[in-house]
């Protein structure tokens, strides 16, 4: 499986990236929505874990936009965000799961 890992936190994301690597997924990192949407128009991905706070714009947008494109791939989103409104909207906005930080990488791989 080729994930798409969206995340500005460099550190977690060399987490993530770590664990989904140990799982046998081959995963590609972008920092910012905008190069996140042309990887994801240009290259085939399986799925997408998608950070919600992106320092170019909100993930729920980055989502939207995704979606516009007609990339139709899982999205998992993660945000610190915990109350059931936020969950709603990220699920709203064309994500298939909501992950909360802190989280276990058990959690996020069993997801």
């Amino acid at each position: 499986m080729r994930i798409l890992l969206v995340e500005d936190d460099n550190s977690l994301a060399s987490g993530i990236k770590t664990a989904l690597t140990r799982a046998a997924h081959a995963v590609d990192h972008v920092d910012n929505g905008a190069e996140a949407l042309r990887f994801a128009r240009d290259t085939p991905i399986d799925m997408v874990v998608l950070d919600l706070g992106l320092p170019d714009m909100d993930g729920r947008e980055l989502c939207k936009r995704i979606r516009k494109n007609g990339i139709s791939v899982p999205i998992l989103m993660l945000t610190g965000n915990t109350t059931d409104a936020d969950a709603v909207l990220g699920l709203d906005s064309g994500a298939n799961d909501y992950v909360t930080k802190p989280f276990s990488f058990t959690v996020l791989l069993a997801r």
